[in-house]
């Protein structure tokens, strides 16, 4: 455990190089591997914890810059984010299938990109910065993708892709497997380059970025720091005045304008009069104490001559950064005093408008990491848009290039121009392909122009939204249903004697009209097998039939119990017989003719090469008689659910007519059985085939009996449903069936 500990650390701060400031992408596509490579065999409690201690290194690396608000903050956050890769961590050995790697990597892969979705929508509105797949936008191969899934395709590429290289470095096999799979993870690479990015399809839009340093002398009053920072966006936005360059749209960043100076009536002037004297719409980011008492972070947009048009609320605030979640049971914590106001978000997504411009959305800053609220505005009519971003608390750390990452993917996913217009940096233009053609630094003053395309072209992911999330849910579904696979080698079974000694065990029950024809039958066969019939006190005198034909020579004996025991305990009393006197095989079969004794001589050939041998009606050669059509299909859907569900390779496992080796029986007999009927005989295979026994089928005939009624009740089999079902799923949840 502390081996698989430290790799788990190394794999997780490894994965964090792939994200600003190393910004080393391709490295994502190897390090989740080491990872993923010691998930195989775990248990889940054990895959929860390394995932737990994966994602503490990953994102406590990737969330470094939290920490300038405190140890705290910066635990709490990655300690939450890293319970997604707990989860993935505890779930995934369930998903993984021995000697399915395609399976195995593309469950892995599914799991965690729907982890990785709540995780951006739950608790809290969710939180989304570290998601793998933002890492890859400057994947040309890959990218491309995201226009018809959304970041969570690109995500799905590259946790898929590290879970094929472990499957080809550890999954066995020789060589050409190992191509194979490699060749399988460069094509899962390479194949979304044929996706074309999102052409814009609008007309031309000049747009201008105003930044500014927002930095200012220590100790100034938090009132001061909003007038000097508004007042500084104002002097730079004078600069714009007379401009042959005209601008159609000129934009301030987040926080432009916060409480103190959105609420002090000279300041507010001052930006109308700026506004005007250029003349240009203007949309800049401001905090506003609005008449109903409550706190905003909003959108305006401005017309040439200064006049408020427009505006949109910030829906998604951010937690413990715009208000305080429970903050009554959290005021014991300091920290929380520094959000003195819970401000109060917008009633809806929609998009602005100014003279001159079409609409565009402004998700704004924390808004634009959730891909469904760009892709909202899209929907709502945006040609654009434009993300007023305030990242300033984080200095000169990288939390600004990692948003700039996720504007840069909701290009992508939108095939709209993005601009992100930063108070205080980055400030960028992004083309629909996720390139930036132009940006600024961060904290310089400066003002940043570019032509950008409107469009209104929609991409698959805005018209369908997270549907390859949905999808891939039911693949890991699908992937977590399918059984683990039966060994492919099995043990040859120990050559049997020349005439091996044969016990058939006949359970009756009010049998009197067949029993002597079955009887007969099996005596004349030429392996000379002995006869058990164990009787439970038929009514109708079955046992006095058995009686007459008892003789000296001792092939024929007859086991009267007092009352119906049903039909499991008559052939484990039969398979205890069989053991106990040194018969080498021990025959199952009915004594109501629906098994002809004539094809006894096969299954016993048959068991030379294995160590049980099911009777089967539904392989080649084999039939049913006197059934219904209804009643055949009903049989073999039992079977193949009873496959799908236990993994094993058996047409017909309820098959009642099959021959048991001595040595199995004895392991068999070793726990006890709690099923009947149908259940039982699915239960006999089934632990003979998870105890490593060869298990085969050899065709029967089944004919349906002419005689009396058949004792296999709805309850039987409901129970062998049931019991089906309750072993699969323990088998899938990496438990032993229950016996």
């Amino acid at each position: 455990m502390p081996l698989a500990l430290l790799v788990s650390v190394g794999s997780g701060l490894a994965t964090s190089l792939a994200f600003p400031p190393a910004g080393m992408w391709p490295i994502a596509f190897v390090t989740l591997a080491p990872w993923l490579w010691l998930l195989r065999g775990s248990r889940p409690a054990r895959g929860a914890l390394l995932g737990f201690v994966f994602g503490l290194a990953f994102f406590g690396a990737t969330l470094y810059w939290i920490f300038l608000f405190g140890t705290l903050a910066w635990t709490a956050l990655s300690a939450l984010s890293a319970l997604s890769t707990a989860i993935v961590g505890a779930l995934a050995p369930l998903f993984l299938r021995p000697g399915r790697a395609i399976a195995s990597a593309a469950a892995v892969a599914s799991l965690w990109t729907v982890v990785d979705w709540i995780r951006g929508a739950f608790p809290l509105g969710g939180f989304t910065w570290g998601s793998i797949g933002i890492s890859q936008v400057d994947d040309r191969l890959v990218l491309p993708l995201a226009t018809v899934t959304g970041v969570w395709g690109v995500t799905f590429v590259v946790v898929a892709v590290n879970g094929l290289l472990v499957e080809a470095a550890v999954g066995g096999g020789g060589a050409r497997r190992r191509v194979v799979l490699v060749a399988i993870a460069a094509a899962v690479v390479v194949l979304p380059v044929a996706i074309p990015f999102s052409a814009a399809n609008g007309s031309p839009v000049d747009v201008a970025v105003v930044q500014v340093d927002v930095r200012v002398p220590p100790g100034t009053s938090p009132h001061d720091e909003d007038i000097t920072v508004a007042q500084r966006n104002i002097d730079l936005h004078r600069t714009l005045a007379g401009n042959t360059d005209r601008s159609d749209l000129i934009l301030w960043g987040e926080g432009a304008l916060d409480p103190g100076a959105s609420g002090d009536p000279a300041t507010w002037t001052a930006v109308q009069r700026a506004v005007a004297e250029v003349g240009v719409p203007t949309a800049l980011g401001a905090v506003i104490n609005d008449a109903d008492g409550r706190q905003r972070t909003s959108e305006l947009v401005l017309d040439g001559s200064g006049q408020v048009i427009d505006r949109y609320d910030k829906v998604h605030l951010v937690p413990f950064g715009e208000y305080v979640p429970w903050r009554s049971e959290l005021d014991w914590i300091s920290a929380t005093h520094q959000i003195p106001v819970d401000r109060t978000p917008g009633t809806r997504v929609q998009t602005v408008s100014a003279p001159g411009v079409p609409p565009f959305g402004t998700p704004i800053c924390y808004e634009n990491s959730f891909p469904d609220l760009p892709r909202a505005f899209v929907r709502d009519g945006a040609t654009f848009l434009v993300v007023p971003v305030n990242n300033a608390s984080y200095g000169f750390t990288a939390a600004s290039d990692q948003h700039l990452q996720m504007s840069r993917m909701r290009a992508v996913e939108t095939g709209r121009w993005v601009v992100d217009a930063a108070v205080s940096g980055v400030s960028a233009f992004i083309a629909t392909d996720g390139r930036v053609v132009a940006q600024t630094g961060l904290f310089q003053t400066r003002i940043l122009q570019h032509t950008i395309t409107t469009s209104t072209a929609t991409t698959p992911y805005v018209r369908w939204g997270d549907w390859f999330v949905v999808f891939l849910l039911g693949v890991a579904i699908v992937l977590f249903l399918l059984p683990r696979r039966r060994a492919a080698a099995r043990p040859v079974p120990e050559p049997l004697p020349a005439a091996p000694r044969v016990l058939v065990v006949l359970p009756t029950y009010d049998e009197r009209e067949t029993i002597r024809r079955v009887i007969e039958g099996v005596l004349a066969r030429p392996e000379g097998a002995d006869i058990l019939v164990v009787d439970d006190a038929s009514p109708d005198g079955t046992a006095e039939i058995v009686r007459s034909m008892v003789d000296g020579s001792g092939r024929v004996r007859l086991l009267e119990r007092p009352e119906k025991s049903g039909l499991a305990t008559a052939y484990l009393e039969g398979f205890t017989l069989a053991i106990g006197e040194g018969y080498d095989l021990a025959v199952e079969m009915d004594s109501d003719l629906s098994h002809d004794p004539a094809e006894l001589s096969r299954l016993l050939e048959a068991t030379g090469g294995h160590d049980l041998i099911v009777g089967s009606r539904y392989i080649s050669g084999g039939s049913v008689t006197n059934w219904s059509r209804a009643r055949v299909a009903l049989s073999r859907l039992g079977n193949l659910y009873a496959r799908f569900m236990l993994g094993i390779g058996i047409h017909d496992a309820t098959s009642g007519y099959r021959v048991y080796r001595r040595d199995l029986l004895q392991r068999l007999l070793q726990t006890p059985f709690a099923t009947d009927g149908y259940g039982f005989q699915i239960e006999l295979v089934m632990r003979a085939d998870r105890l490593g026994y060869d298990v085969g089928e050899a065709p029967i005939t089944f004919r349906e009996r002419e005689h009396g009624v058949s004792k296999i009740s709805r309850s039987i089999v409901v129970e062998a449903l049931w019991s089906v079902t309750r072993w699969g799923f323990a088998m899938r949840l990496g438990r032993h069936p229950s016996y």
